[in-house]
């Protein structure tokens, strides 16, 4: 028999259909037939053609080389001319190839509705100018068509921008007067949920200015390379103008409202000023089963019950499949769960071993404890297995181990970790009843949540008099025997009495009548020179703004010219000059504007790596945090008890400032250089490599946040924002605080009173907030430490977004409402109930309750000491299910 020996290459992301090799030959007819070596059917061959094709997904990572042997007959005579065709198939590796199955975006199945991975409703625009221009649109449903929105998803981080071609007159027009106007960043806030949502028109004849490139955030040739727009329209001169919008990261289904505001636009003849308002709901709706991408109209490959994700057709295996498709049968183990809804300590729960393409001789089940570190013990022998009642000592690792007839074994952990109580119960053991009064919430370890104005055991006693607030811990400043509002501290005044708290006497109508007649006459001398002084300032910027060719419109802001002058004052060591600044890279984009990495050449000294956070906008809210960052970080340099060489230095974990510019634009804040990061990027890089996680280095990054928390109490500051996102992680590992916009002086927090101005506070970080901060704008060294738990929440969960119970992303009313029910963030998988017990301390109800910065560290101190000592025995303490 003679032989053929062919070698080809596919790349492993070859369609099905793919022609992989051709066979010709003289002898006719013949036929063809596929011997083997074709594992798992991934090729076919046509009987009579020879032509061998993809029959299946093929997968590198799974087989690289197939070996098929091809038989070639004479279909007249199969005895005479017989060959062996030995065909070698090397599968080539492809970057970015399988698709990734991320599971922080999973997308739910639709059966009805517009076939859209994400649907936008309720759309709301009104918009109207000075001379008359007036737009107004509403919408229940938008139907985006390809035609006018490309959609880009990146699946790793779970984030969708959508691009928008704008090609209709009256949008056109709108596009072009804001344009015009010099709005290029469109900032949305989101009204549910605390994703920020921005937008950027782009003008096709848009160039970047090399001199200022800082006002334009993109250029159309950017777009285009970006790969950021449908390729139709890039040579399509009827699209001028585009928007790009990011919506971030959408992780569930859970509908996001977003809104615009931009007011007082100042754009040329004939329009004037403009205002436009615009709010849309965002859901993350789904494909119909079979189907994914932005539009549903690509088909999934997935098969055997796998889950296909929307985002880019990803399939998520069930348990004995494997492959791209999941198409390919490999031995597992796994358990089954009932109930699948939410568990309660002294509940029950049943799992049962499941051997999938396996001839199992017998299952066992073992056991390894949360607690004290336990190790790893014999339950039974058995199928199933029962949990009655489930009780914190229950909580662990559950193994079923199971071994196959050629002696071989395999296993599959679950991990139970029941937190939380059944309705109307609270203790470690859950055995208590709650009796709330009141309908407040129960929480599992300080029992009722009263609400402000109620104390006692069931919140069944009112503050006692001269006391207010939550657990009635607040005093009451009401004087001359005057009612104290136990609820919020509010003076009840007397008739007779008046003021705040009800100090003054009530003055006769006569009196009120003459202050009223004194500040008349005052407003009637004061308010000529207040608008003269206005006329003069703003033809003064007029001018300025023209000379710098500067089109983006300023608002008139009124100063403290002391304030002003005493910061001015306080800055004249700390000014530098940017011509020693030598700036590199783009590090990442804040609230501010950008930061880059630079090197600082001060005369004398040596060259510092530093970071530069440059400010490029002027609105009056990113002035105000930066100067805060300003003021805050020299109060703690001045303040600070640290020296090195005989010289202050700051706080080691506070991060050092360097230097500010703010005698020229752009203003920027010098600070001292992050190699490794922020520690938020820092947590999810360690997701690639779980097993090389070294807890007691988390630990200890957390322990110098603590530190950080001590230095803040000393000199009564309170940071207001205390995320892994806002620490950054320097040479030898040392975790730093950074990001000081947010930070209140404790004593003097009356200067900044806590508004809804230019929307302000729905940047507040809800998530990471203490209760009394988000229903009262409380805040205090102790509201820092609630948000400390929360990062250590992010650390448990190597980066992930803190998720409560309910809605992904709870408003202000929601987020206070499950709070006060008791309602806390469960522990993530691979967390130790210690640790998470400590979270759950920092989130107390009564601010008093929860450790201080200094108590943290010990706690934090003795949990890197017993991973220390446990070594290997603790490994199982923090894996994640299998």
């Amino acid at each position: 028999m003679a032989s053929i020996n062919t070698a080809v290459f596919v790349p492993e992301n070859a369609l099905v259909g793919t022609v992989v090799a051709r066979h010709n030959t003289s002898l006719q007819p013949v036929i063809y037939r596929l011997l083997n070596g074709n594992d798992y059917e991934r090729f076919s061959i046509a009987e009579r053609q020879g032509v061998v094709e993809v029959a299946n997904p093929l997968d590198f990572q799974i087989q690289s080389t197939y070996q098929l042997q091809i038989r070639i007959d004479n279909e007249r005579n199969l005895a005479k001319n017989a060959s062996l065709w030995t065909l070698t198939v090397h599968v080539l590796d492809v970057s970015g190839y399988p698709p990734y199955y991320n599971k922080t975006c999973e997308t739910p199945e639709r059966s009805s509705g517009l076939p859209r991975l994400i649907e936008f409703t309720d759309l709301l625009l009104n918009g109207s100018s000075r001379n008359g221009l007036k737009i107004s649109n509403k919408t229940d449903i938008v139907n985006v068509k390809k035609s006018t929105a490309y959609f880009s998803v990146t699946n790793d981080i779970c984030e969708v921008n959508v691009t928008f071609g704008i090609k209709h007159v009256q949008d056109v027009a709108v596009a072009h007067v804001m344009s015009k106007a010099g709005v290029h960043n469109l900032t949305l806030c989101c009204v549910a949920g605390d994703n920020k949502v921005s937008a950027i028109l782009i003008d096709r004849d848009w160039v970047r200015e090399p001199d200022i490139p800082f006002l334009l955030p993109m250029a159309f040739s950017e777009l285009v390379a970006s790969k950021g727009l449908n390729a139709m329209w890039v040579d399509n001169e009827r699209y001028s103008y585009f928007v790009l919008v990011k919506l971030g990261i959408l992780k569930t289904a859970t509908p996001v409202t977003i809104k615009l505001v931009l007011t007082k636009v100042m754009a040329s003849a004939p329009y004037g000023e403009l205002n436009f308002t615009g709010q849309t709901t965002v859901k993350l709706a789904g494909c119909p089963q079979g189907k994914y991408g932005a539009y549903c109209d690509k088909n999934c490959i997935c098969k055997n019950d796998a889950r296909c994700h929307g985002f880019n057709g990803a399939c998520l295996c069930a348990p004995g499949w494997k492959g791209v498709a999941c198409d390919i049968p490999t031995p597992a183990v796994a358990i089954d769960v009932r109930p699948e809804g939410n568990m309660y300590i002294t509940g029950n729960v049943s799992l049962q071993c499941r051997p999938v393409h396996i001839n199992a001789s017998s299952m066992t089940w073992w056991f390894r404890a949360s607690r004290n570190n336990s190790s790893k013990i014999f339950i039974q022998t058995s199928r199933n297995f029962s949990i009655s009642p489930i009780l914190p000592e229950t909580n662990g690792v559950y193994t079923c181990e199971v071994t196959t007839s050629d002696g071989h074994t395999l296993e599959r952990n679950y991990v139970l970790d029941v937190m939380e109580c059944p309705p109307g119960l609270h203790g470690d053991r859950c055995d208590r009843p709650c009796d709330c009064l009141h309908n407040v919430g129960c929480d599992r370890w300080a029992g009722c949540v009263c609400e402000a104005g109620w104390t006692g055991p069931t919140c069944n006693m009112s503050c006692p008099a001269g006391t207010f607030g939550t657990n009635c811990k607040q005093q009451c400043r009401c004087e001359n025997g005057a009612e104290c509002n136990p609820f919020n501290g509010t003076c009840i005044c007397p008739h007779d009495l008046t003021g705040e708290y009800c100090k003054g006497k009530q003055r006769s109508p006569f009196h009120r009548t003459q202050d009223t007649l004194q500040y008349f006459t005052i407003l009637v001398f004061i308010l000529p020179v207040v608008v003269v002084a206005c006329i003069v300032m703003r033809r003064k910027r007029k001018f300025l703004k023209e000379q710098h060719q500067q089109p983006v419109h300023e608002e008139l802001q009124l100063v403290d010219v002391n304030h002003q002058q005493n910061m001015a004052d306080t800055l004249v060591p700390w000014e530098r000059d940017p011509q020693y600044l030598t700036l590199g890279n783009l590090v990442g984009v804040g609230t501010f504007g950008h930061v880059v990495e630079g090197t600082l050449h001060l005369p004398g000294e040596l060259p510092v790596r530093v970071a530069v956070k440059i400010v490029d906008t002027n609105a009056e809210y990113v002035q105000a945090d930066f100067n805060r960052e300003m003021d805050m970080l020299i109060y703690l340099y001045d303040r600070s008890l640290h020296t090195k060489e005989g010289e202050k230095v700051m706080h080691p974990n506070i991060i050092q400032l360097y230097g500010v510019v703010t005698l020229s634009d752009p203003k920027r804040i010098i600070l001292e250089f992050a190699p490794h990061g922020d520690l938020q990027m820092y947590l999810k890089r360690l997701r690639d490599d779980i097993n090389a996680v070294n807890w007691a280095t988390l630990f200890g990054l957390a322990i110098g946040v603590s530190k950080a928390l001590q230095e803040l109490e000393r000199v009564t500051i309170v940071h207001r924002d205390v995320a892994a996102r806002n620490v950054v992680i320097t040479d030898g590992m040392v975790a730093k605080l950074a990001d000081f916009g947010l930070a209140r002086d404790v004593y003097t927090n009356t200067v900044y009173e806590h508004t809804n101005h230019h929307g302000r506070d729905e940047l507040l970080p809800l998530k990471w907030m203490a209760l009394e901060s988000i229903r009262d704008g409380i805040y205090s060294c102790q509201s820092d430490v609630w948000s400390f738990g929360v990062m250590l929440w992010e650390i448990a969960s190597l980066g992930e977004e803190p998720r409560y119970p309910g809605p992904f992303r709870p408003n202000c009313c929601q987020m206070v409402n499950m709070l006060r029910q008791g309602n806390r963030m469960e522990k993530p998988e691979q967390c130790s109930i210690d640790l998470y017990r400590l979270m759950c301390q920092c989130w107390y109800d009564a601010s008093d309750h929860r450790p201080t910065a200094a108590q943290l560290e010990e706690r934090l101190a003795e949990l890197v000491r017993e991973v220390g000592d446990c070594a290997d025995d603790c490994v199982t303490v923090w894996e994640s299910t299998v």
